[in-house]
């Protein structure tokens, strides 16, 4: 799959949830996204029910994603939440 990611913005939109979003026993939720922070304190992954964002060291990141299309509404939902 082709895509482009502003990994910026997705750890601004990461940061609202935390700040945000209600807590869950491992994560946070807001508006259908989950945002976890991995054990190691470099990873981080905001997902949903079709897709999963993971955000490594130094901005390296893996998207999976069940379509472009989903992709595509997921990375924009996550801009969006970074805006709020």
């Amino acid at each position: 799959m082709d895509h482009h990611v502003d990994i910026q913005k997705c750890l601004v939109a990461f940061a609202r949830i935390l700040e945000k979003g209600e807590r869950l026993e491992d994560s946070y939720l807001l508006d259908g996204i989950t945002a976890r922070s991995m054990d190691d304190g470099y990873t981080v992954t905001l997902s949903n029910r079709d897709c999963l964002l993971t955000i490594y060291f130094h901005n390296k990141f893996g998207l999976e994603s069940t379509s472009q299309t989903t992709m595509d509404t997921f990375i924009k939902h996550l801009y969006q939440i970074a805006e709020q």
